[in-house]
Order: structure tokens, then C-alpha cells, then sequence
């Protein structure tokens, strides 16, 4: 009799199941029971339950983020960065189609806490380049929600910082343009978009922590490290010319290489504030620069805004020091051998032709 009733209560929990109906995901969690598109088999193990197909890839992660791109600005950066570093720690001349890029990136603003802020820049867009391979390559949807994330606070930190060096661009450095500036802060910007876009309004929102945090962190850290310079470096808007003292005891190869120079009609080109023109001087010392071919660039003192003398300008300089020999145009700093192996080579005829002359950089 109780195994009849028991029999009788299955079947009132089954009875609704018929070979063209599927069961609701709550009943079969709860009863166990395998629902099928067709008839039961009666042979099958009526304890079996059928496995659930699992989620493919695609499936699981349809994050629109184009990693690629991302990859390529993050490295675009990367190179950027790399070679403006260099240049600040090797103190070789800087490459720039605008006049106010050695201004900008010599200044008190192109360190923080002592260190060069492009080397932080190469960190950062290091590691978002990092985050955006490791990220397209993810298989698992949590650890990709979380590259996602950090990828998301890395563009952020970039972005809020080029925007405040914008800024401070804009506010103290009014008419110098610095074209290696703007193309950070492009980059910046395009790959701040580019992820913001890729996650969309509801996963972004899910991501918004870190960011949030990264934005806040930075624009700490640049208050603390730029606070107290406004002041001081908006006051600076001039500085009167001055001869700086040559210390140094000329060798016989410098005071002879002096005089080659002047009997080839070579210049040297320079600004009395440029510390690379004074070392240059110091090479040859104080007996050699009496009777130097040296031109000044800023023979009234320098103002922001002001142009090059109208001699420098003719000569086509862009860096401190220029020189030219025999038409060829040399930037940065020379050792004795070197300017002797210049002169050498247009005594003998070897360099460049009249015209619009070449430009070597040291």
C-alpha cells in the first residue's frame, strides 16, 4: 500500500512532462528530474542527471575592447617616452619641430620627487601595454574583468596626468609650444577612450573603482610634487644677459683649434642660461673663448616668447649648442677630437655642399 502511494506521488510530480516539453530550470534543480526533447528511454538509469553544455570563450567574455589598438598607443608611448628619458640622462640634444619643447622639458616641471617624468611616463605605458596583451589573451572571465580593471586605472593615471601637465603648459608656459607634450597627452587621451568604450556603460561602471582611485592618487602625487613650484616659476618671465665666467686653463690643441676655426668662417651657436653652451666652452677654455667664433642667440636677455637673434635664426638653430662648419650644421655638445675631425673633413672638401645644409646631431 505505501509503495503504491509513493508511486502514485511521483507520478504527480512527473505527469506535467510530456516528450515535447522542457522543464523549468528551478524544477529540475529541485526534483533532479532529466528533462528531454524526447521520450523517456525506460532503460536509462533513472538517476542520471544530463550534463550542462559549458560556455565557450566568446560566450563567456564579449568585452569590445579593442586590445590591439590599445597595445599599439601604450607602445607609441613606450617609445616616446624612452627617447625623451634618454635625452634628460644623457643630456643630448632634443629632436622637436616647435621652439618650446627644450624650455618645457628642462624645467622644474620635467621631474618628480627628483625623478625624470617621462621615465614614470615609460612605467606607465609600459604597463598598460602589459595589461592589454595579458588581457587579449585571457581565457577566464574574472581574471579578464580584472585585467580589464587595471587596464582601465592605468589610462586613467596617464590621462589625469598629462591633463594637469596641460594645464601648467597652458598657465606657465603660455608661448612654448612643446610638440612632444601635446603627442603624450594625444596618446593619452585616445587610449583612455579606447578602453571606455571597449568595456560600455555597465561594465565600466563595474570598473569605475580603481579608476576612480587611480585619478585620485595621481592628481595627489602631482599637488604634493608641483604644488609649491607655480608661484615661484610664473615670476620668472625674463632673465638679463650675462657673460658666465670660463674657468678653465686652455690646452695648445684647443688654443690651435680655436684659430682653425676662425680661419674656416666656423661658428658656434649658443644662449648665455644654456648649460650645455657653458661645458662646450669649459672643453676649450678661457685662453681658446678670448677670440672664439662664438655667436649668442639672446645677445638682450632672454623673455618668454622672444626669438632667437635674427644671425641664429638665418643659421636655422634649433638646440643649444649649434655648430657650423663649412655649411654643415652639427647640434649638441663636440669633444676637441671631434670638432678637429669636422674641420678636417671640410679643409679636405668632404663635407657637405652649399645649400640648405645637413644637419648632424651628437
Amino acid at each position: 500500500m505505501m509503495q503504491r502511494a509513493s508511486l502514485a506521488a511521483r507520478v504527480q510530480k512527473t505527469n506535467f512532462l510530456t516528450p515535447n516539453h522542457k522543464c523549468a530550470p528551478s524544477l529540475r534543480r529541485q526534483h533532479r528530474i532529466a528533462c528531454r526533447s524526447q521520450a523517456p528511454d525506460p532503460k536509462a538509469d533513472s538517476n542520471e542527471v544530463p550534463s550542462i553544455p559549458e560556455t565557450s570563450t566568446s560566450e563567456r567574455t564579449s568585452y569590445g575592447i579593442s586590445y590591439p589598438v590599445v597595445t599599439a598607443l601604450a607602445t607609441a608611448g613606450l617609445a616616446e617616452t624612452a627617447y625623451l628619458t634618454f635625452v634628460k640622462l644623457f643630456n643630448t640634444p632634443l629632436v622637436c619641430p616647435t621652439s618650446g619643447c627644450e624650455t618645457v622639458l628642462t624645467s622644474e616641471y620635467s621631474t618628480l620627487f627628483g625623478v625624470p617624468l617621462s621615465f614614470l611616463g615609460m612605467l606607465a605605458y609600459g604597463a598598460v601595454g602589459i595589461l592589454s596583451s595579458a588581457a587579449s589573451r585571457s581565457t577566464q572571465d574574472l581574471e579578464q574583468r580584472n585585467l580589464n580593471s587595471a587596464l582601465l586605472a592605468g589610462a586613467c593615471l596617464l590621462a589625469t596626468c598629462s591633463g594637469a601637465l596641460l594645464y601648467i603648459l597652458q598657465t606657465q608656459f603660455s608661448n612654448e609650444p612643446c610638440a612632444w607634450c601635446y603627442l603624450s597627452a594625444g596618446l593619452s587621451f585616445t587610449l583612455l577612450g579606447t578602453v571606455a568604450a571597449g568595456l560600455g556603460p555597465r561594465r565600466l561602471q563595474d570598473a569605475m573603482g580603481p579608476g576612480l582611485g587611480a585619478v585620485a592618487t595621481t592628481a595627489a602625487v602631482l599637488y604634493f610634487g608641483f604644488g609649491s613650484m607655480g608661484t615661484s616659476n610664473a615670476q620668472i618671465t625674463e632673465l638679463s644677459y650675462y657673460s658666465p665666467t670660463v674657468t678653465t686653463e686652455s690646452s695648445r690643441q684647443a688654443v690651435d683649434l680655436a684659430q682653425r676655426l676662425r680661419d674656416a668662417g666656423a661658428k658656434m651657436y649658443g644662449a648665455f642660461w644654456c648649460s650645455h653652451c657653458y661645458d662646450q666652452k669649459q672643453t676649450f677654455g678661457k685662453q681658446a673663448m678670448a677670440a672664439f667664433p662664438y655667436v649668442e642667440c639672446y645677445p638682450s636677455g632672454w623673455q618668454k616668447g622672444i626669438k632667437v637673434d635674427a644671425a641664429c635664426e638665418a643659421a636655422g638653430v634649433r638646440a643649444f649648442p649649434t655648430w657650423v662648419i663649412n655649411g654643415k650644421l652639427i647640434e649638441g655638445e663636440l669633444s676637441l677630437e671631434e670638432v678637429t675631425a669636422e674641420l678636417a673633413a671640410a679643409e679636405a672638401g668632404a663635407a657637405a655642399p652649399a645649400g640648405a645644409p645637413a644637419v648632424a646631431t651628437q
